[in-house]
């Protein structure tokens, strides 16, 4: 009798897996969203450069005197710098640039300059950042203007993490600087925009749109007593998920 049981609550069990199983694969379908994935694919620069260096897998640009590496997040552009030559380099961080995906140029702050207050909105000069030859520097690119920050409670700053994780809150009373980009987007939200844009143009497709958003970085730095501007141009590529 004991045996009998046991089967009947183990054809149970079975019966219950067999049936999760089934409903998993022949139930409600997955809803699909999309992820903007921000690469690097066009390095320019002033004065203009005799070797154009290489752009590789989207992250790296590597030249002659220097290599730059990139890690695009929603509210900024996080990057080491690699210093290739014998002579001491130097990031001006005043003159660098962050370039919408309308063209416009928007100033910059960077990683550990701390604003407290909205009156503050006129950028206060940034000490240039020295790169020892053979060494590198990590930091990140916010842009800082009426465009791209807000006033909050609490006062942003950047973790380690990427995508939806990148950014981490601390201190009291600062400022929050607006999403450059949205990396994810649901399937409702996506429907949503469609149907807005679609009364403006008939041929607008969401994969179209994303895709043709570039953004930049004017990057200023004194090499050899020599000022060069490298203009860092990224493309937004839409992933389905």
């Amino acid at each position: 009798m004991r045996k009998i049981a046991v089967g009947i609550l183990m054809s149970g069990l079975l019966l219950g897996v067999v049936f999760t199983f089934t409903g998993s694969l022949y139930g409600e379908k997955e809803k699909k969203g999309y992820r903007t994935a921000v690469k690097l694919e066009q390095v320019e620069r002033e004065p203009e450069m005799t070797d154009k260096g290489k752009v590789l897998d989207g992250q790296v640009f590597d030249s002659g005197p220097l290599a730059v590496a990139w890690s695009p997040a929603p509210q900024g552009f996080r990057f080491r710098i690699y210093n290739k030559t014998t002579s001491t380099m130097t990031i001006l961080w005043n003159e660098c640039k962050f370039i919408d995906e309308k063209g416009n140029n928007h100033n910059i702050t960077h990683k550990g300059v701390k604003r407290k207050s909205a009156s503050d909105m006129e950028m206060k000069a940034l000490k240039p950042t020295v790169v020892q030859p053979g060494a590198n520097w990590q930091d990140v690119f916010f842009p800082y203007d009426s465009d791209y920050i807000k006033q909050e409670k609490e006062l942003v700053g950047f973790s380690t993490d990427t995508g939806s994780n990148a950014v981490d809150t601390y201190d009291r009373a600062g400022l929050r600087i607006r999403p450059i980009f949205i990396d994810t987007y649901n399937e409702k939200k996506v429907k949503k925009i469609v149907k807005k844009q679609k009364k403006k143009d008939k041929d607008f497709t969401f994969e179209k749109y994303i895709n043709s958003h570039t953004y930049g970085i004017a990057m200023a730095v004194n090499l050899d007593e020599t000022k060069y501007v490298y203009r860092f141009l990224f493309r937004a590529h839409l992933l389905e998920y």
